[in-house]
């Protein structure tokens, strides 16, 4: 290679910070404008989101840099746009998941499930999915993932000793067999009692006496086949924590970055709307459709990656005949419930205060009913200010219960509260929050600059197709732009033009807003498309082939219910149907 490659080569990440400036810099000489100059910054910036040339929280930076240099907005406007009733959403919802996570309330969570679900391999995978679901709606979809693959290891390598043990016995109990009377031929006898194994399944007591009579004619699995079996599952088992955690960040609006960059740029694309994209309003909708794409995802993994037996699902039903590594791999997840002991205090406090969050999100202003914001001032109160008051409560909530500490020497040192400010700095997402934040000052930019109009001027060809065709198309363009790109930068990006492509088309803003804004989450075909892929990837038990075969189908089934509950569920929940007066440009 010649040595002057081997220099561009070894500054690539220097290049590819210089070089898009300068290439596009006739953008804002030759047209001019605010619209060109705005047009320039978000070129730059998704550029540098797409490569990571620099840091993802880095490139958010960029609009107090360039907007005021621009003449689009003063640094004092960029700056108050950083900062909105949602950023401080995500930072009060971020604390208290920290506190979970502090409390090891997660993994208490995490290991009851698995204890009830069983070791059996399709009740593994279900339980595994269940918790990172219901734990990737409230904390980091990275964190729960990262909590979850040690158990998934631990518990897939006594499975893995246990059904080495048991092929060696089959082995040599067929060996002995063979020595005293001559192997048993494959006759008709043999074929009507496998037909009659498979279609009495339901029946588990004719179940159980076919297959005491099929003993005598068990197949002696082989190593090779054993392997590739083994192999299978725990692909399996690693694939679906990631996928659950991205289903299950969808449920709730504080579940994963793209949702709060939706909440917060609704909020002030649109501030006269009469629909407010709530923690109530967000959940209704959402978690309807992410409780059938985790079942969907169940389905399919289960199936791609343990096949479709009927004996085989008829023992997980019944929950009987558990094999020696599936007894060997639930005393694992019992010894490992077991050594958290008791739940302590600081759990339960933690507990209450998460509920307590939830309820009042929740009820606040449900909907239905007049919620517990009308004892103040009205749009005075909303779920920013719930989060901060709950995480400044974990703040002085003491971690020990008062009665341990009635002992003398007990009352010489201060109780400790469930949480302090350098656990808080260190556990704290910043990156993502300034990537947020910095979305939310992209889009005013975008907004106040004329290029959210002028872009959707661009596309108003568009208006020849039925609407639930432009949203389609939307919806499978994020899709696939978020698998090589960060899920939040991609919703940063979109939301704002799309925003006024609705305009321009005179069609309700959420009805082009919601499915792209969800499909951020659906990256499933590349390790690097989001965290818990790279971190069930960097495991080494899957291949990007693996990805991508498992993938293609979550992504195809994801596209399709999104589709399918925006334009039946959320045409009469939000009232898609007409053009809203508040949208108007």
């Amino acid at each position: 290679v010649p040595r002057f490659l081997r220099q561009i080569w070894a500054f690539q990440r220097t290049l590819c910070v210089i070089l898009p400036p300068l290439l596009l810099l006739p953008i804002p000489i030759v047209i001019g404008g605010t619209e060109a100059a705005c047009g320039y910054a978000i070129l730059i910036m998704a550029i540098y989101w797409v490569t990571e040339a620099i840091p993802l929280a880095v490139t958010a930076f960029l609009p107090l840099i360039m907007f005021p240099m621009s003449g689009i907005m003063s640094a004092s406007a960029v700056s108050k746009a950083y900062f909105s009733d949602t950023a401080w959403l995500f930072v009060g919802g971020l604390i208290i998941a920290v506190s979970v996570e502090v409390t090891n309330l997660h993994k208490r969570i995490a290991l009851s499930v698995l204890v009830l679900v069983g070791a059996k391999p399709r009740w593994l995978m279900l339980g595994f999915m269940l918790t990172t679901y219901f734990l990737s709606m409230w904390i980091s979809n990275t964190a729960t993932t990262a909590m979850m693959l040690p158990i998934v290891e631990a518990v897939f390598g006594e499975l893995k000793a246990g059904e080495e043990k048991r092929a060696r016995e089959m082995y040599f109990h067929h060996k002995s067999m063979s020595h005293a009377t001559p192997p048993p031929q494959r006759d008709p006898y043999c074929f009507f009692l496998h037909f009659l194994s498979n279609v009495l399944t339901v029946f588990s007591c004719l179940s159980k006496i076919v297959e005491k009579n099929l003993s005598n004619f068990e197949h002696i699995e082989s190593e090779e086949e054993r392997n590739k079996r083994m192999d299978n599952l725990i692909k399996g088992i690693t694939l679906c924590v990631p996928y659950a955690a991205s289903i299950g960040g969808t449920a709730t609006v504080t579940g994963t970055g793209p949702n709060l960059v939706l909440s917060g740029l609704f909020n002030t694309l649109f501030p006269d709307a009469t629909i407010k994209l709530s923690f109530a309003n967000w959940i209704a909708y959402a978690l309807p459709g992410s409780l059938c794409m985790l079942v969907l995802s169940y389905i399919w993994l289960s199936i791609f990656f343990l096949g479709f037996s009927l004996r085989d699902i008829s023992s997980c039903l019944t929950r009987s005949n558990f094999t020696e590594g599936e007894k060997n791999a639930r005393k694992v997840i019992v010894t490992e419930y077991k050594k958290l002991g008791n739940i302590k205090w600081k759990e339960v406090t933690v507990l209450a205060v998460f509920t307590t969050t939830a309820l009042l999100w929740f009820f606040r202003d449900p909907g239905f009913m007049p919620g517990w914001s009308v004892v103040f001032k009205e749009d005075f109160v909303d779920d920013g200010t719930v989060a901060m008051t709950m995480a400044f409560f974990l703040f002085f909530l003491p971690s020990e219960r008062p009665s341990s500490v009635d002992k003398v020497d007990d009352l010489k040192r201060p109780v400790s509260p469930i949480l302090d400010w350098p656990t808080v700095h260190r556990m704290f997402p910043w990156s993502v929050m300034f990537l947020i934040t910095g979305g939310f000052a992209l889009a005013e930019g975008a907004t106040q600059s004329g290029f959210s109009q002028w872009l959707g001027d661009q596309l108003i060809f568009l208006g020849d197709l039925p609407t639930w065709v432009i949203s389609l198309i939307v919806t499978i363009i994020v899709c696939l732009f978020t698998e090589c790109s960060s899920n939040v930068a991609t919703a940063s990006l979109f939301v704002p033009i799309l925003a006024n492509l609705a305009q321009s088309l005179r069609i309700h803003p959420l009805h082009l807003m919601i499915p792209p804004v969800l499909a951020c989450s659906l990256a499933f075909m590349l390790p690097v498309a989001t965290p818990p892929n790279a971190l069930a990837f960097s495991y080494g038990h899957i291949k990007v082939l693996d990805l991508v075969k498992a993938g293609s189908m979550l992504n195809i089934m994801g596209v399709a219910i999104i589709t399918l509950f925006i334009n039946t569920y959320g045409y009469s929940l939000f009232g898609l149907g007409e053009f809203p007066s508040w949208a108007e440009l």
